[in-house]
């Protein structure tokens, strides 16, 4: 791992970190499906992961740091995003925001596979937290669990 990645790496953990909506910063990963947007002196300013749900791709983490929050960053890393189907589930209304105009739409089922996946991955996701001893998130989603929002969209595929 080269030191910069090493470095986006202990930035997107302390982001986690602050934002319990997120996942937990011991599963962070920085890598393939991972967009860093930088400042002019090269520091990370907003990150965006996707994970494949097997029937589309879940927008899994999307922060901005607070300092360049009102930027625009957000709708820069939406843009970059070229697969077919895509979604998100978030709670943030800023997030919310930049995703419909982004051209996402609030939906209530990703589909039946995905979902099985999305099961999979957050029982997993739970169980980490509960072994790591993060009561702290746990109880904010489990609180929080019913102002997430599912936004989708697909993209048409050019040749």
């Amino acid at each position: 791992m080269k030191a910069e990645d090493v470095d986006d790496l202990a930035w997107i953990k302390s982001m986690m970190k602050q934002e319990l909506d997120l996942r937990p910063p011991s599963l962070a990963q920085f890598g393939k499906n991972s967009i860093i947007i930088r400042s002019d002196s090269g520091k990370p300013t907003a990150h965006m992961t996707v994970s494949n749900r097997w029937q589309g791709y879940e927008i899994n983490s999307l922060f901005v740091d607070p300092a360049h929050r009102g930027e625009g960053l957000s709708h820069a890393l939406l843009s970059k995003l070229k697969q077919n189907r895509l979604f998100c589930y978030t709670r943030d209304s800023r997030l919310q925001s930049a995703l419909a105009k982004a051209g996402y739409s609030r939906a209530v089922f990703p589909g039946s596979i995905a979902t099985l996946n999305l099961i999979l991955t957050r029982s997993t996701m739970f169980a980490w937290m509960f072994l790591t001893l993060d009561f702290k998130r746990i109880f904010h989603q489990i609180r929080h669990l019913s102002k997430y929002k599912l936004y989708m969209k697909i993209n048409k595929v050019t040749d």
